[in-house]
């Protein structure tokens, strides 16, 4: 399959453009962006022509797919002109900056009849997948709370306009929190009903955020996201018999158990999967790797295929986004806020 890649910045430079190597069903045919700078850095780690023009791209027959990892204020504009050119596409996450545009690239996938999928790619971690295998299998018991963290410490002059404003697709809980929304409704198997929130605009717009969250399940969370803070990303499953916390940092689950007799816990090892295994020994020699990129890609491909393999839908990019957009209401309400459900609609993977 040829794939076109729309947005050529660091994110692409650094995964995107590299993950798509490894991909043996695949191969890269083109790449837009209308940066120079950034279509120079495109040209240093790819053969494949890189466009000025997104419609260059899109106009090609031969290219069956797109990637899409531009500015988030410009995913659903991209996206619904992806649909348009009958090609199947990849939407990094968020899936736009509004419920409306959200909605928009839904229904732009099911009417065009092709195949698309949102970037939540850490369910296709292996460390994340191998604690959801715990989680449904009831090695903790009944989940009652969850304690989470996701901290990229950015400066603001650092990050590129867009990013530092939540008009245009900034802020941490549309950046980071995004991420770990999908994770607790994919690894809990749960919806979100309740949210409560707090948000801080220190040296840009919502760069540190508070989260309290209810899953319909009964399970309580609790969230921390900032730009300003030290390094973290982990999710921690409090359960009627124990604790898993799984951290993306460290490469590794603990598991915390009951004592059999007395009083206090015993951490309980666990075997790391084939996949966590593979991935110990790609960081021992590259420690930045993170094998989800490829895999979430490389799954997106065989769907488009008609192969059925496990990803994100534009749904759960739906879903995501009416959280986030929950949680900044409840914040500027001060008060707790249902999460409503407003969008609808079907897709080929949806």
């Amino acid at each position: 399959m040829k794939l076109g890649l729309l947005g050529c910045g660091s994110v692409a430079y650094w995964i995107h453009l590299r993950a798509l190597r490894g991909i043996p069903e695949a191969s890269l045919a083109a790449a837009a962006d209308p940066d120079p700078a950034a279509r120079e850095r495109a040209k240093r780690v790819t053969r494949a022509p890189v466009y000025e023009r997104a419609d260059e791209l899109l106009g090609r027959e031969d290219i069956e797919a797109v990637v899409i990892c531009a500015p988030t204020y410009l995913h659903a504009e991209l996206a619904t002109a992806a649909a348009a050119a009958g090609k199947h596409f990849y939407l990094e996450k968020p899936i736009a900056t509004t419920a409306a545009d959200a909605q928009g690239v839904v229904e732009a996938a099911a009417r065009a009849g092709v195949t698309a999928a949102i970037g939540f790619n850490r369910r296709q971690h292996p460390l994340f997948e191998q604690a959801r295998e715990l989680l449904a299998g009831g090695t903790i018991g009944r989940v009652r709370g969850v304690q989470t963290a996701f901290c990229e410490p950015t400066a603001a002059d650092a990050m590129p306009g867009w990013k530092r404003r939540r008009a245009t697709g900034g802020g941490v809980l549309l950046d980071l929190a995004s991420h770990h929304v999908d994770q607790l409704r994919w690894m809990l198997d749960d919806e979100i009903a309740w949210i409560a929130a707090s948000l801080r605009s220190e040296a840009t717009e919502h760069d540190t955020a508070r989260v309290e969250l209810e899953m319909a399940g009964g399970a309580e969370v609790q969230g921390f996201f900032s730009f300003r803070a030290g390094l973290a990303d982990y999710l921690e499953f409090i359960g009627e018999r124990g604790t898993l916390r799984v951290d993306r940092h460290s490469a590794s689950l603990s598991l915390r158990l009951g004592l059999r007799r007395g009083y206090g816990t015993r951490r309980r090892w666990v075997a790391p999967s084939p996949a966590v295994v593979a991935w110990r020994l790609e960081r021992s020699w590259r420690p930045a790797a993170d094998p989800s990129y490829r895999r979430a890609l490389r799954a997106f491909v065989r769907r488009a295929q008609g192969i059925p393999s496990p990803g994100a839908s534009l749904a759960d990019g739906l879903r995501s986004l009416e959280v986030v957009m929950a949680a900044e209401d409840a914040a500027g309400k001060g008060r707790p806020a249902r999460v409503e459900r407003r969008g609808t609609g079907s897709c080929a993977y949806c």
